[in-house]
Order: C-alpha cells, then sequence, then structure tokens
C-alpha cells in the first residue's frame, strides 16, 4: 500500500502529468540525444488522444534533471554518428528531395567590352563595366574621336559610346540609375537629354488624357503617335573638365589681340543609350566614322603626308573605332557572304589568250580572269539593269579595282540600262550603292564629269520622268549650279542633245549660256547641235525667236568659225525652217521677182534671212577658198619634199 504522502501527491494532477512524462521520456543519458532527428517517410501510428486535465501550458518547458551517469566522449559520438549515417537507407530521402541541381549551359560567345584608349578618364573603365552589367546595356561600341579637327558641337576630346536598351521602361531606367551612380561615386554631373523621368512620365500622361477627353472623337487627330513620351534614344554627356574657367585676353602670332577665350581643355564623354530598333534607324556609328575619316584624311593632308592607299586610311580608322563583335553576327554574315558568291555569273563567251596592245587594261596578277569578265560585260552596248548590278558586285565581293572611267560608265550604264519600268527606285539605289563605293575606296566622287553623267544618265533614262527620279534630276541640276560645273564642249553638245529630246528649253539655253560664265569660247559643234535641234523642230516661229541671236553669239566668238562642213549645212537647215523663200529669193535674179514696187523689192532683198543665208554663203565660199589653197600648198611642199629626196 501506498503511504499518505505518496496517496496526496497522486491526487494533483500537475505531479500526474510529471511523473508520466518522466517515465515516458527517452533518459538523458541516452547516446542518441546528440544525433538530429531524420524525418520518416512513413505516417505516424495512430494513437489514441490523451488528454491532460492539468494546468500547466502546453508551450512552457519541462526542466529535466541532470544524470549522474557520465557522458561519453566526443570520438565515441563521432563514430556512432558515423555508423549512423552508414546504416542509414538510401530510400529514407524523399522522392521530392532527390532532384539535381540545374545545369546552365556555358555561354560560347563571351561578349568583349571594348578596351580604354590611352590618355582617357579614369572613371571610363568603371563605367563601361556599370552599363554592361548593372545597366544591363548591349551591343557597346566606342569612338575615340579626340583627334576630331574642328571639334564636333558635343565638345572638345570627344569620347562617344554606343549602347543598345531592351525596351523603352528598361531605356529610361537605367539611363536616370546611370546619372545618379555618377553623381554619387564620381561626382560628376551629366547632362541626359531625352531622358524621361517617373514624375514628367505622369504629368505628360495626365496633359494627354486631358487633351484626349477635350477632343473627343476629332478625326483631325492622327492615330498611333506617341505624343513625345517614347523617345528610344537618350544622350548622356559629361566633361572631365572643371566649370571654372578663366577667360583670358587671346593674341595671334604677330602678338596682337585677337578676342577674349579660354582654352578646350578635359574630355568630353558622351553614352548614347537607344533601343534596337531605333539604334539601326539612325545608324549613328556610320555617320560619325565618315565624319572621323574625312578629319583624319584632312589632317594628314595639312600636315603634308600623303596616303599611299585607301587601305592605309582604313587601319588608322580601325584604331578609333571599337564596334561590337558578336561571333554570331559574324558567322551569319559569313553564310550571306558565301551565298551571294555561289549566286555570281559567269559569261560564257571566249576568253581572250593574249591582251591586245591598242588596249589599256588594269589587270591585276592574282584576278585577270574576272577583269576579262567584266571587259566582255562592257562590249555590250545596252547591258540590262540586272546584269550591271551583278557585275558591280562581283567587283565588290572579289576586290577588284576601280578607277574614276570604271565609276562614270557604271553610273551611266545603270541610269539608261532597260529594265522592267518603273524601275527609278532600284536604278538610285544601285547608283548611291556605287558612289558609296567609290567615296570608301577613296575616289573623288563630286567632278564636274560625275555632274554631267548623273545629268545625261537621267534624261536619257528610260524611267524619266517617274516620281523618285523627277526630284533627283531637279536636285542634281540645282547642285550643278551652286558648284558653278563647267562641261567641255563635247558634254555640252551632248546635254544639249539631252534636254532637246526631253523638250526642256529652258534646262536647254542654260546649258548652252553656260560657257560665257567661265570665258569659254564655244565649238562649232556645239553651234552644229543648236542649228539641228531647232531644224528638228520645224516650229518657224520658234527658230525666227532664237535664230538670229544665236548667230550673232557665233559670228562674235574671239575665234571665228570656219563656215565648212557640218555646222554649214545645220546653219542653212534652220534658215530654211525660219523662211522657207530666203533660198528661192538668193538664187533668182532681179528680173525673175514678180513685185513691180520699187519699195517691194527692196524689202524683199532686206528680208533678216535673206540677208542671214546672203552672208553664209559669202563666208562658205571664203572658207572653201581657204581651205584649197591650204591643201594646194600642202600638196606643193609634199612634191617638194619628194623631190629633194629623189635627188638626194
Amino acid at each position: 500500500m501506498l503511504t499518505r504522502p505518496a496517496a496526496a501527491a497522486l491526487s494533483c494532477r500537475q505531479c500526474q502529468s510529471a511523473i508520466i512524462r518522466a517515465v515516458v521520456s527517452r533518459p538523458a543519458t541516452s547516446s542518441f540525444r546528440s544525433l538530429p532527428q531524420t524525418t520518416s517517410r512513413r505516417l505516424p501510428l495512430a494513437t489514441p488522444a490523451t488528454r491532460f486535465y492539468s494546468d500547466v501550458k502546453v508551450n512552457e518547458t519541462i526542466i529535466e534533471k541532470e544524470s549522474s551517469t557520465p557522458v561519453p566522449p566526443s570520438d565515441a559520438l563521432n563514430s556512432e554518428l558515423d555508423a549512423a549515417e552508414e546504416a542509414e537507407d538510401p530510400e529514407d530521402v524523399p522522392w521530392f528531395l532527390e532532384v539535381e541541381p540545374p545545369r546552365h549551359p556555358e555561354n560560347q560567345h563571351a561578349v568583349q567590352l571594348p578596351k580604354i584608349p590611352e590618355g582617357a578618364p579614369e572613371v571610363l573603365e568603371p563605367m563601361v563595366k556599370y552599363i554592361f552589367e548593372d545597366m544591363g546595356l548591349d551591343e557597346i561600341s566606342m569612338l575615340d574621336m579626340r583627334d576630331l579637327d574642328p571639334p564636333a558641337a558635343l565638345g572638345p576630346n570627344l569620347i562617344m559610346l554606343f549602347a543598345t536598351a531592351r525596351s523603352e521602361r528598361h531605356l529610361h531606367i537605367a539611363s536616370g540609375r546611370f546619372v545618379r551612380w555618377l553623381r554619387k561615386n564620381h561626382n560628376i554631373s551629366a547632362r541626359a537629354d531625352g531622358l524621361i523621368g517617373p514624375g514628367e512620365l505622369r504629368t505628360k500622361l495626365r496633359r494627354l488624357r486631358k487633351k484626349a477627353k477635350l477632343m473627343g472623337t476629332n478625326t483631325a487627330i492622327i492615330p498611333g503617335g506617341d505624343n513625345g513620351i517614347s523617345t528610344g534614344w537618350v544622350c548622356v554627356n559629361f566633361s572631365s573638365n572643371s566649370d571654372n574657367v578663366d577667360e583670358a585676353a587671346k593674341l595671334d602670332d604677330s602678338g596682337r589681340f585677337s578676342g577674349f577665350g579660354a582654352p578646350q581643355t578635359g574630355t568630353t564623354v558622351v553614352i548614347q543609350c537607344m533601343t534596337e530598333s531605333r539604334r539601326a534607324e539612325l545608324d549613328l556609328e556610320s555617320l560619325w566614322q565618315t565624319v572621323l575619316k574625312k578629319s583624319l584624311r584632312e589632317n594628314k593632308q595639312a600636315r603634308g603626308e600623303k596616303i599611299s592607299s585607301p587601305e592605309e586610311l582604313d587601319e588608322l580608322l580601325a584604331t578609333k573605332v571599337q564596334l561590337p563583335k558578336s561571333e554570331s553576327a559574324q558567322q551569319w554574315q559569313a553564310l550571306q557572304k558565301a551565298s551571294q558568291q555561289q549566286r555570281r555569273a559567269y559569261t560564257t563567251s571566249a576568253r581572250r589568250l593574249s591582251p591586245e596592245p591598242s588596249h589599256k587594261t588594269h589587270t591585276s596578277p592574282a584576278v585577270p580572269d574576272e577583269l576579262v569578265d567584266l571587259q566582255d560585260h562592257s562590249a555590250q552596248t545596252t547591258p540590262v539593269l540586272e546584269q550591271v548590278r551583278k557585275r558591280f558586285e562581283h567587283i565588290q565581293l572579289v576586290g577588284l579595282p576601280l578607277d574614276q572611267d570604271q565609276i562614270y560608265q557604271f553610273v551611266r550604264d545603270t541610269m539608261i540600262a532597260p529594265a522592267a519600268e518603273p524601275a527609278s527606285g532600284p536604278r538610285l539605289t544601285l547608283v548611291d550603292q556605287i558612289l558609296l563605293t567609290a567615296e570608301e575606296r577613296g575616289m573623288i566622287i563630286w567632278t564636274d564629269k560625275m555632274f554631267f553623267t548623273l545629268i545625261e544618265g537621267g534624261l536619257l533614262s528610260p524611267s524619266f520622268g517617274q516620281p523618285r527620279l523627277a526630284p533627283a534630276q531637279k536636285n542634281l541640276e540645282t547642285l550643278m549650279v551652286q558648284k558653278d560645273c563647267g562641261f567641255n564642249n563635247a558634254q555640252t553638245s551632248r546635254l544639249l542633245s539631252a534636254y532637246a529630246k526631253r523638250g526642256d528649253w529652258p534646262r536647254f539655253w542654260d546649258i548652252f549660256r553656260r560657257p560665257s560664265l567661265f570665258k569659254k569660247n564655244r565649238s562649232s559643234d556645239v553651234y552644229k547641235t543648236v542649228y539641228e535641234e531647232m531644224a528638228r523642230t520645224g516650229n518657224q516661229v520658234f527658230c525666227i525667236d532664237n535664230l538670229h541671236w544665236v548667230y550673232d553669239e557665233m559670228i562674235n566668238e574671239p575665234q571665228p568659225l570656219p563656215m565648212f562642213g557640218p555646222l554649214y549645212n545645220s546653219l542653212k537647215a534652220c534658215i530654211r525652217v525660219a523662211d522657207p523663200a530666203a533660198a528661192k529669193l538668193l538664187e533668182a535674179s532681179p528680173g525673175d521677182i514678180p513685185v513691180r514696187s520699187h519699195y517691194g523689192r527692196q524689202r524683199l532683198a532686206n528680208r533678216q534671212y535673206l540677208r542671214m543665208l546672203r552672208e553664209v554663203e559669202a563666208l562658205h565660199t571664203e572658207t572653201s577658198a581657204y581651205f584649197a589653197r591650204q591643201r594646194m600648198y600642202q600638196g606643193m611642199n609634199a612634191s617638194k619634199e619628194l623631190n629633194f629626196t629623189e635627188e638626194e
């Protein structure tokens, strides 16, 4: 039997709970107390719920008495732990924990950031890394334009970077963070043109909603406009020099005062952040490369240095330009180039085994066959436009040499070659390609002969008068007048014939008067062309209005023109159109004229074009006699020389 104190203790619910927990719980001396409890995949056995009626809180900790059993050493615990891990069944690991970590494929094309040029500001290197890593902009390129002379309007010693954003939102968020990063880490106050902040964007959207509410359903509003909200282009620029600029008086080389100013020091850094579509549309890299290439060429010429070849200028430009190198893009370009080379057209005509000595050919030892093919193609009278394009693309792909005469011939063939009309667009596109290639190879493009070739080709083109060719022709004629182009007599005659064919008589007379602006004499061919075109019209009024002053211009030439041959025949034909009766009145005798009145006979004798014809016949007789005497004199001299040789 239990004693009274023990029975009293069992009547207490708190004591009963303590005794039960002490019996049920594991002993404190167990060696597995320090082991980690593993999660079992088996569900716990269903046990009847035990409800304890006690006042003790569930979350209250129970303090166990320390056992007097000694704790085993750490070595024994480690050995037991290893044994327990070995004895653990691998099937106890849950299936959802048996997933391997993801393996990311290695990037096959490593991105190469632009190298920092020598003498650049120190902030440039961390800035390029921040643009790529933190801002997340791609396709980073760099142009070192510190040698640009005169400097650009953006500032002196210009270094320009280009980068591409993924979207409009990415562009403005990254640009705003970049400006704040420069201000916080490098104490640089940069200016961001085109950046729309969050407050400004909300203001513009609110104004746009208000405007749309006021306008209602107005059909005058053009749909699809961005209303200045999306720009696609943010230009961040700053300068490394200080804002405190001390202006001072400037003196010229002779020591005299020339004005006030401050020296331009420091480096201007410009970061052009654009979306992909905007960057492709503007193509600022090509624009600035053209400006830099022109400046480098002019600087070398100013220093007296000669450029041996266009490749030398291209190599110098390559040291200033760092474009993004994408391996995938290069592979795609190589595939496109290979496919274009497979479509090359070759002639089936027989090739000459040895060149004729009378023909001058600019051949290269490496590619003689290609040049022979091009000469065979050039021998055709009227090549088709598609053939002209394939020939020129073949020259570009193979890298054959080109000279100025070939450029002129390509431009002329492009403008006058037959094609399926309307073909003004393909003609102008190919002409732009030819001129761009010539400029890249260091040729001088805008010469007087180039203007003549383009204008004559446009007049003789089958696409004359089409909507795209007409404005281009008008612009060329305006540029010709502005640049004061002077043509020789052969070119003037050809332009006169081309304008007369199109019936553009105001331009016809402008071209005729053009040699007088440069104090140049007109030749017999020019006047012959004018008389022929006037006579070809068959318009008596037109010939009467213009023949008299053209004839006076011919008579007043500093060097008299011989009234002989084609000039004489064309002038008589023009007089015949202006006054059909002049020839009969000149041959008739005074008794054959049916007019009996003295005044009538005088009026007939003093007819303007009858007197002109009489004067022309007199000049023709005099010129014929002069040439006869010259032939006789030359024949006598030739006979004397022959007799002298026989006597010797």
